[in-house]
Order: C-alpha cells, then sequence, then structure tokens
C-alpha cells in the first residue's frame, strides 16, 4: 500500500511545481481471444504504478490544488453473480479503503463526474495518444466544460502527457520495486539452474520448459 500513496503524493509534488491541475490515468482494457473468454488480464504499468489496483475498468484521478491534493479511484461496482466467473472485484468502497484513496465511485459514474472534476482547472495530465477511443472520450468531457464558458467556468488550458512525469519518477527505483526485482532475480536464476541440471540429450523445449515453472521454483504452489 505504503509506496503507491508515496508515488501518488510524489506526482502530486510534481503537478504542483507547474502550478497543479488534474491527472487522469485508466487502466488496460480486457482483451478478448475468443467469443466470451478473454486473455489473462495485465494492466497498465503507469496506472498500476500509482495505484496497486488490479482490476480491469478502472481510472485514476488526481486533483492538485495549491497545497491540497485529492486522490480518487473509478473502478467496478460489487457483483457477487459476476465474481463466481470472473474473480473478486474489491468495489469502490472496498478499494477506496485498501489501496488509500480519498474517494471511490462506480466506473459508470466516469463521464457523468469528468466535467465537474475538470471545470477550473489550469492543466489536465493525461496519456495522449495512448487511445484514440480515450482521446474523444477527453475532448467531449472538455467539450462539456467549454459548454459552461458563459457561467463563468473553464476548461483547462494545457494538455501535458502524464507519462513523461512518471518516467522521470520511475528512472529511479524505489525500495518496493528493488525487492521485487531481487525476487524476480532469484526465481529466475533458481529456474534456470534446475533447468541445466535436469537437461539431458534428447530432451525437448517443453520438457525443459516444465521444469522451469516447477511450483517450488515459482512459488505458485497452491493456486
Amino acid at each position: 500500500m505504503l509506496p503507491y500513496s508515496t508515488r501518488r503524493q510524489r506526482l502530486a509534488d510534481t503537478m504542483r511545481a507547474h502550478g497543479g491541475g488534474i491527472a487522469i490515468a485508466f487502466t488496460a482494457p480486457e482483451v478478448a481471444r475468443n467469443r466470451d473468454s478473454e486473455y489473462p488480464y495485465r494492466w497498465d504499468s503507469y496506472f498500476y504504478y500509482l495505484s496497486g489496483f488490479p482490476e480491469p475498468q478502472a481510472a485514476l484521478v488526481m486533483k492538485v490544488d495549491g497545497d491540497r491534493t485529492e486522490t480518487l479511484l473509478f473502478c467496478r461496482e460489487k457483483n457477487p453473480e459476476r465474481e463466481i466467473w470472473d474473480g473478486l472485484r474489491f468495489g469502490p468502497q472496498a478499494a477506496a479503503e485498501r489501496f488509500g484513496f480519498d474517494q471511490a465511485f462506480a466506473i459508470s459514474e466516469l463521464d457523468e463526474r469528468m466535467p465537474a472534476l475538470l471545470a477550473d482547472q489550469p492543466a489536465v495530465y493525461c496519456m495522449l495518444g495512448s487511445d484514440p477511443a480515450l482521446d474523444a472520450r477527453m475532448q467531449r468531457w472538455l467539450g462539456a466544460v467549454r459548454a459552461q464558458a458563459r457561467m463563468g467556468v473553464s476548461a483547462p488550458s494545457q494538455a501535458i502527457d502524464v507519462r513523461a512525469l512518471l518516467d522521470e519518477m520511475r528512472l529511479v527505483k524505489d525500495a518496493h520495486e528493488v525487492d521485487l526485482m531481487r525476487r524476480a532475480a532469484r526465481i529466475s536464476a533458481a529456474a534456470h539452474v534446475r533447468a541445466m541440471r535436469r537437461t539431458r540429450p534428447g530432451m525437448r523445449e517443453f520438457e525443459l520448459e516444465g521444469s522451469a515453472q516447477a511450483p517450488e521454483i515459482t512459488g505458485r504452489g497452491g493456486e
């Protein structure tokens, strides 16, 4: 939990130094394999770096206004029937508590809430050009804000690629990342040693692969 909150605070400090604004990061979408089956899910690395949240259909929003920082998570609602098939869903309330967000809402509320969140912000930090559908969605939100200009509401005047800020942060690994890298190196080294020891003339590649992926090597026993 702690490293993700710390990273969000570091990003907020950088945004504050640039004059503040609002940052938006989406996780990766699920990808269909065939009909009603998806590939194993892999989150967006930038989103996960800031949130630690592993579920699909989620977005992170950060508002930095003066000394105040507000962090919001939008995610799937609890659904016991779908969880039978898809696995656990935290739901907004549990996600906010577990991952240290100020507030959390259902992902279905994102389009309704974003224009108000964007209103009167000096800049928007987002992943420019990463997905045409997300770019179009952002334009709709900004259009809704600009439509309120006669009421004195202003839209962000700057759009900044948040990945440039995050790439700079990720150059220096924190203690949590170093521990993960060391653990991955130990697992990889043990797998290679095991495979070398089991190598025999006539063995096929899939047999060696099976040795390298044994539960006692990967730590996946019981899953």
